[in-house]
């Protein structure tokens, strides 16, 4: 069986070849069976005849023995029909049925114990025989006498083929019809991964969809992994289209301003430099976050320290905004379960995003499972922190100027099994938070 065979192929061929043997072996038996007990009332036939022969021998004055009445069954005096019977031992000739004509069976020897035993012989048309026969002693006469009955086989091979005939009919109509049922089961078992494979194929037409189920215990487990497949597909598939709608439209303002300059004929070769650099800049913010989201597979229990990362992030953006103040609150030794360089995109990112809108202050708070970084900046109302946190929302659709920062801190964080949270900060701006979701 090729390996492109289909499972029900394979199921049916296997439960096929199981009910052949079955029906073979079966059908062994049973003929041997039939056979042995066909061959065991056969014998029985032909003991009761060599009873009646006895019972009907007798010796004659002159010292012959002589049948003295029928046997009861006229095949005996019909030449060659079948059934014989023949005494023989003492003086003279052999005694014999009319059936044997001038055919004389072969004589055994005699037999220590008297009993009648069965065997084989040939007859006068070269039929084979089956024969019961013993020794007899009459009072009158010390020397035993051989006394045989003989019956020809045929009607006992007769049916012995009728019987095969039977039998092989009625098997091999059993077998078809149970063949017939394996493959209806094999249909009605296998349904459910045929409906699954249906599933399958309309997903393939139909991207973004589940399987439905409900499915049986045995494919449970299988089409739950499938849909998780097909969910982790679909967000791939959606934190890629996020990756391209953030960068095209983060694009268009730099590229406008470039083009602008490069139309108005006395190019800003500052202003030039400034739009490439942020062009670059946010190239790279989305290359960083697709190879982040490309290496899922990190080291269990991997750590870093907040305060070294969070220091050196304070550090750079007080010289870029010097008339911020910048202050980094660590409570002790609080590390973040992940990359040093992804916990520094996170906080560099917010930190730059609340130096940016605040007035004077920004401080940096890390806690176990938070890291919260606040302004005294005018803040944004709570319609526009809830469509900042949403899959996919760009917030320089809603608010000028804040770039893509914090949407790409919300990826980075549910990538590490946390959540960005947008509110009002008590210094009056924004505080944003990075939350570790907990663990079931």
């Amino acid at each position: 069986m090729g390996p492109s065979s289909s499972l029900r192929s394979r199921l049916i061929l296997a439960a096929a070849l199981w009910v052949v043997a079955g029906l073979v072996a079966a059908g062994l038996v049973l003929r041997l069976s039939f056979e042995d007990s066909l061959q065991r009332t056969f014998q029985l036939r032909l003991l009761s005849s060599l009873r009646a022969l006895v019972a009907a021998a007798e010796v004659a004055p002159d010292g012959r023995v002589i049948v003295n009445r029928s046997l009861g069954d006229p095949r005996f005096d019909q030449p060659y029909a079948g059934w014989y019977w023949q005494i023989s031992g003492f003086k003279g000739p052999p005694v014999r049925s009319r059936s044997l004509w001038d055919f004389d069976l072969p004589v055994e020897p005699p037999s220590a114990d008297g009993q009648a035993r069965f065997g084989t012989a040939i007859g006068p048309q070269g039929e084979r025989l089956l024969t019961a026969e013993r020794d007899l002693t009459f009072a009158s006469n010390p020397e035993p006498v051989h006394v045989v009955v003989a019956a020809t086989r045929s009607d006992l091979d007769a049916e012995i083929a009728r019987f095969d005939t039977v039998l092989l009919l009625s098997f091999a109509c059993l077998g078809a019809g149970l063949v017939v049922a394996v493959w209806f089961q094999a249909g009605f078992g296998l349904r459910p991964l045929s409906r699954l494979a249906d599933d399958l194929a309309a997903l393939r037409r139909t991207p973004g969809g589940r399987l439905n189920g409900p499915f049986p215990a045995e494919i449970a487990p299988l089409a739950e992994a499938l849909n998780t497949v097909l969910d982790h597909d679909a967000d791939l598939i959606e934190r890629a289209r996020t990756h391209v709608g953030n960068l095209a439209h983060g694009l268009k303002t730099p590229l406008a301003v470039v083009k602008a300059e490069l139309d108005s004929g006395h190019a800003d070769p500052a202003q030039i430099d400034a739009q490439v650099e942020r062009i670059s800049r946010m190239v790279e913010h989305h290359l960083t976050r697709a190879r982040t989201e490309a290496t899922l597979t990190r080291v269990a229990g991997s750590e870093v320290a907040v305060a070294p990362v969070a220091g050196d992030v304070a550090r750079t953006l007080a010289r870029v905004h010097p008339t911020i103040s910048i202050r980094v609150e660590i409570e002790g030794n609080v590390t973040f379960p992940a990359e040093s360089d992804d916990l520094a995109e996170m906080i560099g990112n917010l930190t730059e995003n609340a130096c940016k809108w605040a007035r004077s202050r920004v401080v940096v708070v890390a806690r176990p499972g938070l890291l919260s970084i606040e302004d005294d900046g005018p803040g944004l109302s709570e319609a526009e922190c809830q469509a900042v946190t949403r899959r996919g929302a760009r917030l320089d659709e809603a608010i000028p100027g804040h770039g893509l920062g914090l949407s790409i801190v919300a990826d980075l964080a549910r990538l590490y099994g946390a959540r960005l949270e947008l509110g009002r900060s008590d210094l009056g701006g924004l505080r944003a938070e990075i939350r570790l979701e907990p663990r079931a």
